[in-house]
């Protein structure tokens, strides 16, 4: 063990040959990680709370006796358990011998003569198109009707046209000047007496 870990001539050599001048000089830090207050008072809670512990007396400790509670029940769930008890007792105690025989009738609605006409009409209807046979049917031609305006739509639509256009060329220019004349008809003497009178 101790040859192999012994430096080799080579190491030796190359370590002897390094200038001590050009080496730097290095401060050793060691590393001593202690614990911090926080660690340390907890641990020590921990050792106090241990030693309580394992140091307890228990014949200090006082005897005491369990109590069992028994929740009763209330006047109502008591009145509803002795019902259904009567009732269960009833049904067990049951005698089929009391009941009467009874004979079970049968009832079948027939349909109506008009039900059976509306069944047997659409019964053909769908046999009828079920069988039916498109080679009886006759081609025909599709004619497309494109009716024309007569005379007279033409003639309206025309004069409509023209008025128009002679309402949007119409020249304001040859106007001829008018002046207003604002009449104020005055009453008449019988009309003035007859309001005289109503008054």
């Amino acid at each position: 063990m101790a040859a192999e870990n012994k430096p080799s001539k080579q190491l030796l050599s190359e370590i002897n040959k390094v200038d001590p001048c050009k080496m730097k000089h290095v401060e050793p830090v060691v590393e001593n990680s202690l614990p911090s207050a926080e660690a340390i008072a907890q641990e020590k809670t921990e050792a106090e709370l241990r030693e309580r512990i394992s140091s307890f007396d228990s014949t200090k400790l006082k005897h005491i006796e369990p109590q069992e509670k028994t929740v009763l029940p209330n006047q109502d769930e008591i009145e509803h358990e002795k019902t259904e008890v009567e009732l269960r007792e009833r049904i067990g105690s049951f005698s089929k011998e009391s009941l009467k025989h009874t004979e079970t009738e049968e009832k079948f609605v027939l349909p109506t003569e008009e039900d059976i006409g509306k069944e047997k009409t659409e019964v053909e209807l769908r046999k009828s198109i079920g069988e039916f046979n498109k080679a009886n049917l006759n081609p025909t031609q599709v004619t497309e009707k494109n009716p024309l305006p007569s005379g007279d739509v033409i003639q309206q639509e025309k004069t409509e046209q023209e008025l128009k256009k002679g309402i949007q060329g119409f020249n304001r220019n040859s106007l001829k000047h008018t002046e207003t004349d604002f009449k104020n008809p005055l009453p008449t003497p019988d009309v003035i007496a007859a309001e005289k009178g109503s008054k």
